[in-house]
């Protein structure tokens, strides 16, 4: 859950700042914030015990001293020994010395009856709907193309907690997302990954048909092959597997491999990338886990019809074995790899390192 949860938390940090840095006025800028806190709050609570700085800058929460709150005189032991992350009775948070609360909450209005808070900080912040707020951050002048690209992806959470459509900035919205320039942006965002990986995916799986209609148009684009054959998601995960990204190209391409377990070129990655991850990794119960989960992909493999490349799958294969030190399946295994390929230069290579480190073994034992 936590990891779900961080492209969130992320995407609420870019929409707190977007609002700062914007030409928009004090109160609408409240507003935009607490729109944004309200929404993140419906999946995380982070922000109700550790609010981010822009929320108090901004007015949509507020700190107090605990000798300010209402009932403080009333039990004074109870507020001096309280402790971070404390809910208050009475209403607030207790907050690195301070009380936190929100616009418009219930220690709020004790605060404006008190004359704690005038004026503007008074007023009762307006919360937007949640299409129209989401149109509202994407044309802020401040607006980068990350926060563009990053409400794209997590737009469904819109759609999950039900937000009532609004058609006609929907549509705007659409306007504003649907373009080559965003696309790129969304697939090199880490966060990516979130999206379906395929038209037919989201079809088969009964996904909401808006969520369907809002997703459609990059599946069908990042699903566009090269010359060679491989798609820009491929591509992608290709070029993260040369700059050693390994862990981020597994994830990746066991996302793809979830729903098209037949994508040879996929598999091929992410058996690359778990071979270079656990030549990379010093923790001997890691290796040992990677290369287990080579052997058993590499064993489901190599009798699948769908599987062309048999030479590279039984060269990992042996990889695996070599990784654990069984030396007769690592050999026997780019043998095999031979028979399907008997000038492949990759298992020959390894064959006669083999046939050197073992000599040289024997010589040691000797």
């Amino acid at each position: 859950m936590e990891e779900k949860i961080e492209g969130l938390r992320y995407l609420l940090s870019l929409s707190y700042g977007a609002i700062d840095r914007s030409d928009e006025q004090p109160l609408s800028k409240r507003n935009l914030a607490f729109s944004v806190y309200s929404f993140g709050l419906l999946f995380d609570r982070s922000d109700m015990t550790k609010p981010d700085p822009l929320l108090i800058k901004d007015r949509a929460c507020y700190l107090i001293s605990p000798s300010d709150h209402p009932m403080y005189d009333d039990d004074k032991a109870y507020f001096d020994n309280a402790k971070d992350g404390d809910f208050i009775k009475g209403g607030g948070v207790f907050c690195g010395g301070s009380i936190k609360l929100d616009a418009g909450g219930m220690l709020w209005r004790k605060c404006v009856e008190k004359g704690l808070l005038t004026g503007d900080d008074a007023v009762e912040p307006n919360k937007y709907p949640l299409y129209e707020l989401v149109y509202r951050l994407l044309t802020l002048s401040s607006a980068t193309s990350e926060l563009i690209a990053m409400w794209y992806i997590f737009f469904p959470y819109v759609v999950g907690v039900g937000a009532p459509m609004q058609e006609e900035i929907y549509v705007k919205l659409k306007a504003i997302v649907l373009n080559e320039e965003n696309f790129k942006n969304v697939l090199s965002s880490k966060y990516s990954d979130r999206i379906y990986v395929s038209t037919k995916e989201m079809v088969l799986g009964d996904v909401n048909s808006v969520v369907i209609d809002w997703f459609i148009e990059y599946t069908e684009w990042k699903n566009v092959k090269n010359e060679k054959g491989v798609t820009r998601e491929v591509e992608k995960y290709q070029r993260h597997l040369v700059l050693g990204e390994y862990e981020y190209v597994i994830k990746g391409t066991e996302h793809i491999l979830d729903v098209e377990p037949d994508n040879e070129e996929v598999f091929l990655l992410n058996m690359t990338a778990k071979t270079s991850y656990a030549g990379s990794v010093t923790d001997d119960s890691v290796k040992e886990k990677l290369f287990d989960e080579i052997i058993l992909a590499a064993q489901d493999a190599l009798p699948s019809p769908f599987m062309k490349k048999k030479n590279y799958i039984a060269y990992y294969l042996g990889l695996a074995f070599l990784g654990k030190k069984e030396f007769d399946k690592a050999e026997s295994s780019f043998n095999l790899a031979l028979t399907y390929d008997p000038n492949f230069e990759l298992a020959q290579m390894m064959l006669k390192g083999m046939d050197k480190l073992l000599a040289k073994k024997k010589i040691e034992q000797d």
